[in-house]
């Protein structure tokens, strides 16, 4: 049981990174939250721009796009704690190389805390062209329980 992962980037070999998270089990009703690692820690400045969609069995969500969550680094909405709610997601990041600003895009499918199927895609980037060397993710509430990750670099 742990309350974020940190995972960091090797750019020296790599120029793209994908991370698959597997069956995250979250401890209690979550949203899913990235940060960046720039400049050697994890920024909490509010240089994030995030444009997340959520489509659910009500259709979408539209408070879930830019809004409040502009700033938040925001991955998808509750998610719903218990044994058959869980988070899987594909994140692909750019990390940027000062010519472009860095992102990641996610797509992610999940049971919300309404038992109703749900899927989100957005993307989070950096407002800035310094290089993501890394990412934190971190449910809102509880700790993830169980689950895995795989980090892929690409040339």
């Amino acid at each position: 049981s742990v309350a974020q992962i940190d995972i960091d980037f090797d750019l020296t070999t790599y120029d793209n990174f994908k991370v698959y998270l597997e069956g995250w089990d979250p401890s209690a009703d979550c949203s899913m939250y990235v940060r960046f690692k720039i400049g050697g820690s994890i920024s909490t400045a509010s240089y994030y721009s995030s444009l997340t969609i959520k489509k659910y069995n009500a259709g979408f969500d539209s408070s879930t796009y830019g809004g409040s969550n502009h700033n938040l680094g925001y991955l998808s909405d509750n998610v719903g704690g218990g044994a058959d709610k869980k988070y899987s997601a594909q994140l692909d990041i750019m990390p940027g190389t000062g010519t472009g600003f860095p992102f990641l895009h996610v797509s992610s499918f999940y049971r919300d805390n309404g038992s109703g199927y749900a899927a989100t895609t957005g993307v989070i980037a950096w407002q800035q062209f310094a290089q993501i060397q890394g990412i934190r993710l971190y449910p809102s509430s509880g700790n993830i329980d169980s689950g895995k990750y795989t980090l892929y670099g690409l040339k």
